[in-house]
């Protein structure tokens, strides 16, 4: 069986649609998480994608919950509910601000009511500011956040995301904020309120675009923020049967390529070993070598040779391929689900198993998810005691202050992980030297970018050569005095340093070690090496984001799943954490697979083409939730708005909104099938209204008028938006020696956690002495490791 750290802990589940991944998390890592909806069920058991009667939307975000059938509208009904409570730690809602029918079950009454509990929110733009109480879903919000600037050719409309990038990534976020209270309510028992916004939410995770452009911007430079399909270092290439992801950066990837070309005089030039240099004859020339090379091999011939080769490369998969590939079967990604009724007409669907592994050991949902009211009898006979009451007032501090992070990560997954944990009290030493930097560091040639910035503030840095074996002891005494490891390096390069998991579980029994490859560990690719956008393509992802009836995929300059991998990693090891102190479970090795990041926000529709085959493919910007659905052009260039109508009332709101024009009067155009039918005439009717009027003056009119919409925002739309203003989320500071910019802030705020601890990020080697000093070490013996080259500070090197 495998370890689940929150055995224990009881949460109690009241969201709709919003915010279901959340408990589901928490279900999967031990915790007993009830879910509580109407006797005539959840609105969210209706949600697409659905199978028949079954909505796998429901299916996949409630697996392993406790079903408890509860009439909140009644008194009785709710003095049960708030007897659950009282033998409860935790309570998550989804409910905008003022739309609950009935007072007193806002997040912040239940706190009034039962002060020992940790009360979550989680809301489209949170609980204050100018936004706040929108009722908008998931693909607005992809709009506001950022996320759907980046994807899609620049002669057409921008493209959003398949599966509900933005809702997924708010109840990850929601399940850390939901442990750091935990954490910090082991000192006093008292709760607190957690508002946690889905735009802020994804916003932090849209590839650094707030600190690159307020860092051009504040130098004078600022770039366009344009979409330009998959953009020129994550190039799309075709083959024989598909196409492939190649990813030509370093010049050792470059001469692997050109060696396997067969060193044409042509390429010989010692200014196409730079990447500048092979830019400026990518499209010409060597995207149309490369296609020519490959005509004859499949897509994943292609991707082993160059693995093989050590090029970074991998296979463009659709939902069929990544259903039925071996590295997927291998490890165990999918489980096998039941589906329908007894014998003949009993289906079974490939469900994907789960977010985490534990020492080995898939950690994910222990059942599929409840029946209606299934479980409410036996969760009223076993209560269990009362909840203490908290010792006594607190003042809001830093949940993690104490512990001590040891950060190996680089690129964009393990130091996100090491960025959630010192944004919020912890000490954070990231790992590096100068000859095995951080390549986000050096990407602009110095020791500092603003992408590195973003994800190493407020660390210390530590700069010691790990392939020494000083080096290497000096390492093993941190981990002695740490309590989380963080590495998301190449598999088995932890083991060949004498770093693994074994090593440091020497120095430590108690540390938790948090690993994150490409592949993972384990399975036929494990060795395979890759960025972000390599597992968006091999997880069905790049095949599904693109317009409808095209062959070609569009692309997407978005490095998904990085910055939401390393908020799994958080999540993954604060939990073990809390298995550490609450169960004594001593330490572990908690792992993250980050392309199986990718098939988990898109479980619903893999599970539908496993049931459907065939049924899952590009559909632009459509959605099965509503017609008009999708990113409308506005006046001014390339502005955009997106409009979200999911039902027939909001359809009519809509057509008020427009002026009732002729078009939109059509009776055929009443209800949703026969929008459904004419979904190109709609949408050119509303692109009509929308080209006369800014997107937010689009914005403004639908809003007013009952009908969801948003401006479509870059990262220069976000520093001028009112509502990022008045959240606090535009963090201004300086960071040596680039100059001002401005860091992503919180993404949720607490009654008990001060805000985030934002500060610059450190030179390498900045704190080299002090960690030194720190493991005892004399100034003599520190100028002695220096000299040998076995640590390094931040004057070495400029």
């Amino acid at each position: 069986m495998p370890r689940r750290p929150l055995t224990g802990i009881r949460v109690m589940d009241l969201t709709v649609e919003r915010g279901e991944l959340c408990g589901r998390l928490l279900s999967d890592l031990g915790a007993d998480v009830i879910r509580v909806e109407p006797p005539g069920g959840s609105p969210s058991r209706s949600m697409p994608p659905a199978a028949g009667d079954l909505s796998l939307f429901f299916a996949f975000r409630n697996a392993g919950k406790l079903g408890v059938a509860l009439d909140l509208d009644a008194e009785s009904d709710r003095r049960r509910l708030d007897d659950l409570l009282v033998c409860s730690d935790v309570v998550i809602d989804s409910a905008e601000p003022g739309s609950r029918a009935v007072p007193g079950l806002d997040v912040k009454s239940l706190a009034d009511r039962h002060p020992h509990l940790v009360c979550a929110s989680i809301t489209a733009y949170g609980l204050t500011g100018p936004y706040a109480g929108r009722d908008v879903p998931n693909a607005v919000l992809e709009a506001t956040g950022g996320m759907a600037f980046k994807a899609g050719l620049p002669e057409r409309e921008p493209l959003l995301p398949p599966g509900l990038i933005a809702d997924d990534t708010a109840s990850m976020t929601g399940a850390f904020a939901i442990l750091c209270a935990l954490w910090q309510k082991r000192q006093s028992g008292a709760g607190q309120v957690i508002d946690v916004s889905v735009n802020e939410a994804v916003a932090q995770i849209t590839d650094w675009s707030l600190s690159n452009w307020t860092r051009s911007a504040d130098a004078g430079m600022a770039p366009p923020e344009l979409r330009a399909g998959p953009g020129p270092v994550y190039t799309i290439i075709p083959c024989l049967d598909g196409y492939v992801r190649l990813v030509i950066i370093a010049e050792r990837h470059w001469r692997a390529m050109r060696e396997w070309l067969g060193e044409p005089d042509y390429l010989q030039d010692p200014e196409l070993d730079t990447f500048l240099g092979r830019m400026y004859i990518a499209d010409a020339v060597l995207n149309p070598l490369y296609a020519e090379h490959f005509a004859d091999m499949t897509m994943e011939e292609v991707a082993r040779e160059c693995q093989r080769r050590g090029i970074v490369c991998t296979p463009i998969l659709k939902p069929s391929d990544v259903l039925s590939n071996e590295h997927f079967a291998a490890r165990g990604t999918f489980d096998l689900m039941p589906v329908g009724g007894d014998g003949d007409d009993q289906r079974v669907m490939k469900m994907a198993s789960g977010f985490f592994e534990i020492d080995g050991e898939r950690v994910g949902p222990t059942g599929p998810a409840p029946d209606i009211g299934q479980h409410t009898e036996d969760v009223f006979a076993s209560l269990g005691d009362p909840r203490p009451a908290p010792s006594g007032p607190t003042e809001p501090s830093p949940p993690l202050v104490g512990l001590r992070v040891i950060d190996f990560g680089h690129g964009g997954v393990g130091v996100e992980t090491g960025r959630m944990f010192a944004e919020y009290g912890a000490d954070v030493i990231k790992v590096e030297s100068r000859t095995y930097p951080d390549f986000m560091r050096v990407v602009l040639g110095g020791e500092m970018s603003p992408s590195f910035a973003s994800s190493s503030r407020s660390k210390r840095s530590f700069g010691v050569n790990a392939k020494t074996d000083r080096g290497r002891e000096l390492l093993l005494e941190l981990v002695g005095r740490g309590d989380v490891v963080i590495e998301n390096n190449s598999t088995g390069v932890m083991d060949s340093m004498g770093l693994g998991f074994a090593a440091m579980r020497g120095a430590n029994p108690g540390i938790v070690m948090m690993s994150s490859q490409l592949m993972g560990s384990r399975g036929p690719w494990a060795s395979w090496s890759g960025y972000g956008p390599n597992t968006q393509v091999t997880g069905g992802m790049t095949h599904l984001w693109s317009y409808e009836g095209s062959d070609r995929p569009a692309g997407s300059q978005s490095i998904f799943p990085d910055h939401f991998a390393g908020r799994t990693g958080a999540v993954v090891a604060l939990a073990a954490l809390l298995g550490r102190e609450r169960n004594g479970d001593g330490g572990c090795h908690a792992e993250v697979c980050q392309v199986e990041q990718v098939v988990q926000v898109m479980a619903d529709l893999l599970a539908l083409e496993s049931l459907r085959p065939g049924a899952v493919v590009p559909r632009g910007n459509h959605s099965d939730r509503g017609t008009p659905w999708g990113l409308y052009r506005c006046r001014g260039d390339d502005e955009w708005a997106a409009i979200c109508v999911r039902s027939d009332d909001e359809w009519h709101r809509l057509v008020e909104v427009m002026g009732s024009p002729e078009w939109a009067s059509a009776s055929e155009l009443s209800d949703l099938a026969g929008r459904r039918d004419a979904e190109s005439r709609v949408d050119d009717g509303v692109a009509s209204w929308t080209a006369g009027l800014t997107k937010e003056e689009v914005a403004n009119a639908c809003i007013g008028g009952g009908v969801p919409a948003g401006p479509m925002l870059t990262a220069a739309g976000q520093v001028g938006d009112p509502h990022y203003q008045a959240r606090g989320y535009l963090v201004e500071r300086f960071q040596p020696p680039i100059g001002n910019m401005t860091f992503e802030g919180a993404a949720f705020a607490s009654t008990a956690m001060v805000g985030p601890d934002i500060r610059p990020a450190p030179a390498l080697g900045e704190h080299t002495r002090d960690v030194a000093g720190e493991l005892g070490l004399s100034t003599g013996e520190i100028d002695e490791l220096i000299a040998a080259g076995v640590i390094e500070t931040e004057q070495q090197g400029g």
